[in-house]
């Protein structure tokens, strides 16, 4: 009697060394326990792209396949909830609830907002066979695509997630996008469907591609065939459901879909607002700044920024369009200051402290803080004046509020306020050494804070009205600590790929074992007991679970100390990229780098690095161990460094480091 034929293929796509220990790989072949001979696991080590999909579902035989990354993470009952669900009913696809952070305990398909969700094919079972026809008739699209056009071509306007978790575990893709394989000629196939949630989910990946496009600058996509699908699906009429989120590229379809309109109002500002110009063709581009120029198979759209007199917003003479800025600040306005919702002791506090003391004639400025914070209660005693973050009181003094000031960027939104049309200054939580220009350019503010000449000229390229090379607001409190204790600070940063390795896969890499080697080095374990010296290990928040595996000691310690504390009672100060160490250099303590993957780091890394560390860093760079140990134990990090306070100087030039808060304050009340 033959054998049931198998009910799902899992394809676990695994590029490079498969991790065997790992949790999601673990719970795969925990389900084998209650469901023996009814799934296979079919293990790839190539990323898939369309062509190599199409290849292998012809060589299945289960009912349904299921592609699962193997950095992905999937809730313990996901594979026996997707069998149970399939062998009950024939159907074209079944699909979780999708997360790109950690998966909630409690899975409800109604926590995902529809066009925040990952629209790639991975956690979804398709029906093979179904599967198989449509890759024969639609073989010529990006694999990016498929989850979305399979729905169109087989006209799947609905779909009820099953309520168990599939996280794609990164929020990279939203910040950088995606860029189609060679070749590709079309985004989706244009086939009609009235359907709300896919008409979202079509936005999202079209926001995705053009989010892509500014990092390339190139696809073989006619620019038609993008206005068609705008158009086919009407994608304009929801464009509100992006633009708090995408507003760079909600700007943009908007000008896809109708160009008789080249500049578009992107931030209203004090004086003049701030408008993106879209243009198509080869002649000078009429703006200020030129960001992009793109090319759409044979078209090319160039992208600017210009500033226009606010006498010229449009709407500006409708009593039903609220002007947020009409009131000017004054000792009677209200004022919202923030850092993180559950994490104090950043730049606004700093900032929002310096402003109680100096102007108390201000007295509705309020700081907002989750009542759950460690911080509460010291911020309650030292007199500020606190709002519980994003509760119905938050939202209401936002809507009152003349200015808002934060060290963190979030989608406020009420009753018709937004960053778009209301005034705003990032304090930004460090310095930019990496080129995060999309990023900076699809955020809203009045006011970027700077931290010296080299961060102004790069923000003042992009925001040469919004940048203030002021310095942060921390940074003017930073002192170096009397205490005769003498201690060292080391604080790595973190790597993306590391993401999902288990205990065993993440002790044997190269991040792994280069940290511990530094903190088990004899000869540095001897420097530090014959010196009296202690180590202070800072892990980045993602290690701290890991914490564990490290080799501390009596003379390395495993820190708790914030990074302030941390800082002030350093001598010296080593990391590998991390910005952080730049507060240690502005009180002029000396740091170093320790780059052991220079060559790789940031091929994994969502943005490339501004700063050439080796001519341009503010102390040494090392890349084998044995130089950095030795810099250490021969106390040459204590000497006089020319270079250092050179390049120091030049950093951190421009602005008053006794002067930074009132130099903030002064511009802001002015807006």
């Amino acid at each position: 009697m033959p054998a049931d034929p198998l009910l799902l293929t899992v394809v676990l796509e695994c590029p490079g060394e498969l991790d065997r220990e790992g949790v999601t790989y673990r719970r795969l072949l925990s389900a084998r326990l209650k469901a023996e001979g009814q799934y296979a696991i079919h293990v790839c080590k190539d990323e898939l792209d369309t062509r190599k999909l199409r290849e292998l579902c012809r060589t299945l035989d289960s009912k349904y396949v299921v592609v699962i990354r193997s950095s992905h993470e999937i809730s313990a009952t996901y594979l026996p909830t997707l069998l149970q669900y399939l062998r009950t009913r024939t159907l074209y696809l079944a699909e979780p609830t999708v997360f790109t952070g950690a998966i909630p305990k409690h899975v409800s398909a109604k926590a995902v907002a529809p066009y925040v969700r990952d629209t790639d094919i991975y956690g979804i079972a398709f029906n093979t066979s179904r599967l198989r026809d449509f890759l024969d008739a639609e073989h010529d699209l990006d694999r990016s695509a498929l989850y979305i056009a399979y729905r169109l071509y087989w006209s799947i306007g609905a779909v009820t997630p099953i309520e168990v978790g599939y996280s794609t575990a990164s929020d990279t893709k939203a910040a950088i996008g995606f860029q189609l394989d060679a070749g590709v000629t079309r985004l989706l196939p244009l086939i009609a469907n009235s359907s709300r949630i896919l008409r979202t989910y079509i936005l999202r990946y079209l926001i995705l591609y053009l989010r892509g496009m500014r990092e390339s600058e190139e696809s073989d996509v006619p620019l038609t065939n993008v206005r068609e699908l705008i158009r086919m699906f009407d994608l304009t009429a929801i464009l509100e459901e992006s633009r708090a989120l995408q507003p760079f590229e909600s700007s943009w379809i908007q000008w896809i879909d109708d160009s008789s309109h080249s500049k578009h109002l992107y931030k209203r500002l004090s004086t003049a607002d701030n408008y993106l110009v879209f243009q198509l063709g080869e002649r000078p581009l009429d703006a200020e700044i030129s960001l992009y120029r793109c090319r759409f198979g044979e078209d090319v759209v160039q992208i600017g920024k210009t500033y226009l007199p606010t006498s010229l917003r449009p709407g500006q003479s409708n009593p039903k369009v609220v002007d947020f800025y009409r009131r000017p600040i004054t000792p009677r306005s209200t004022l919202l200051f923030f850092d993180r919702p559950m994490q104090a002791d950043d730049n606004a506090e700093h900032l929002y402290e310096y402003f109680l003391r100096n102007h108390p004639e201000y007295t509705d400025a309020y700081f907002a803080l989750n009542p759950k914070s460690p911080d509460w209660n010291r911020l309650k005693q030292k007199g500020f004046k606190l709002v519980a973050m994003f509760s119905a009181s938050f939202r209401e003094l936002f809507l009152a509020s003349d200015l808002v000031i934060s060290s963190q960027i979030y989608n406020l939104n009420h009753r018709g306020k937004s960053l778009v049309n209301s005034r705003f200054v990032y304090l930004q939580h460090g310095i930019q050494l990496n080129d995060m220009s999309d990023w900076v350019l699809s955020k809203h503010f009045d006011v970027f804070v700077a931290t010296g000449k080299l961060e102004a000229d790069y923000l003042g390229a992009l925001a040469p009205v919004e940048t203030l090379n002021s310095g942060l607001p921390r940074l003017e409190s930073l002192q170096r600590s009397d205490s005769e204790e003498r201690r060292l600070l080391f604080m790595p940063t973190w790597r993306f790929n590391l993401h999902q390795h288990s205990a065993g896969t993440f002790t044997s890499s190269a991040y792994f074992r280069a940290i511990d080697a530094v903190l088990t080095d004899r000869a540095l374990l001897r420097f530090l007991e014959e010196e009296d010296v202690v180590l202070d290990v800072k892990l980045h928040p993602n290690v701290e679970k890991r914490a564990h595996l490290f080799h501390f000691s009596d003379r390395v310690i495993h820190s708790s100390m914030n990074y302030r504390e941390a800082f002030r009672s350093a001598e010296f100060v080593f990391t590998d990229y991390s910005s952080a160490v730049l507060d240690a250099a502005f009180i002029k303590t000396p740091i170093a780098y320790y780059q052991w993957d220079a060559d790789e780091f940031f091929e994994e890394q969502p943005y490339e690095s501004r700063l050439d560390f080796r001519s341009q860093g503010l102390g040494p760079t090392f890349f084998d161990h044995a130089d950095l140990v030795e810099h250490i134990v021969s106390g040459r990090y204590r000497e006089p460094d020319p270079t250092s306070d050179s390049r120091r100087e030049v950093f951190f030039e421009g602005f008053d480091p006794a002067r930074i808060n009132e130099t903030i304050v002064e511009r802001m009340l002015s807006l």
